[in-house]
């Protein structure tokens, strides 16, 4: 198995470096969120990024690409957290020093757009990356969980052992057995946007998690046909799929299938075994989930386990 270099833990006294990928700032859950990562003691720098507006993006191709590569070279930043997601991260992978990040490897942290970060980086630098909370995230509603998620992974960043639940959350079986590998993956339509480019999830004897906002089942139908199609579902070892959030109808017209519906199809007839129920992506509850790292997909008859290695 592949081995990934994951970013040293943070304590007390660390600098955390806000960059934005994608979506350009607000302000309002920005600073609610600078405010949370100074209660843990950590100082924080931002990008240039940050603070600029480029249509829908947060300040050019080139700002944002050079605050990443920048963040990763400077050593008096400690490790890296995305601002917020939204649309662009995609459009920085060509610009991106992997050779450099590979040779200072931090702890970075994003979910949703940020997949394809976290996919790049994976396959050109070697890097394990955390999906997680993000900056605006954490300075909104975030639940109970999520806080103590986020800050048991900055001391622990491996998050070694089972998957901690919500209270009242469990994982279920969708198709049984046993899966090890590398995990990878994130949003559906990111991982979905990235095959046929040179930087598509390889997924090679992989975990492929899955999470996704606000589609309908034939959208979520046409993804997995393309994971299919393209042949990434031939070379993963097992699935595990986070939330579905606002991916209605949940209650579908008379003749419609339900988006778990269509997944259920789809796992069964691939025959990997998949479970269903993490609690990563955009919902209530946002977990700390190591990416590049080992895991056993454990999905029992009676029982549904993920474990981090």
């Amino acid at each position: 198995m592949q081995q990934y270099t994951l970013g040293r833990a943070l304590q007390p006294g660390d600098t955390l470096g806000i960059v934005a990928p994608s979506a350009p700032l607000d302000e309002k859950r920005f600073q609610a969120g600078l405010a949370y990562l100074h209660s843990l003691g950590l100082k924080t720098k931002c990008g240039q990024s940050v603070q600029e507006r480029w249509g829908y993006l947060a300040g050019s191709d080139d700002v944002r690409a050079r605050d990443i590569n920048g963040f990763f070279a400077d050593s008096s930043i400690d490790g890296i957290l995305c601002m917020r997601g939204g649309y662009g991260a995609a459009r920085l992978l060509p610009l991106l020093d992997y050779d450099a990040i590979a040779r200072h490897p931090k702890l970075f942290i994003g979910f949703s757009d940020i997949t394809a970060l976290h996919t790049a980086l994976l396959q050109r630098s070697g890097l394990a990356t955390i999906h997680g909370a993000m900056l605006t995230g954490l300075g909104g509603k975030a639940t109970r969980y999520t806080y103590e998620q986020f800050a048991a992974g900055l001391a622990n960043p491996a998050m070694t052992g089972p998957v901690r639940l919500p209270r009242g959350h469990h994982l279920e079986t969708l198709v049984e057995g046993d899966a090890e590998g590398i995990l990878a993956g994130g949003n559906m339509m990111l991982i979905s946007s990235l095959i046929g480019t040179p930087y598509e999830l390889d997924g090679q004897g992989q975990i492929l998690f899955l999470e996704e906002i606000g589609e309908e089942a034939y959208a979520i139908d046409r993804m997995l046909c393309q994971f299919e199609q393209s042949g990434l579902i031939d070379r993963i070892a097992g699935l595990a799929f986070g939330e579905f959030t606002r991916c209605h109808p949940v209650k579908p017209a008379a003749g419609e299938w339900t988006v778990r519906e269509v997944i259920e199809q789809y796992v069964r007839r691939w025959g990997k075994p998949a479970i269903w129920g993490l609690p990563y992506g955009h919902g209530r509850h946002n977990g700390w989930l190591p990416l590049g790292r080992p895991a056993h997909l454990i999905a029992g008859k009676e029982k549904a386990r993920l474990v981090l290695g």
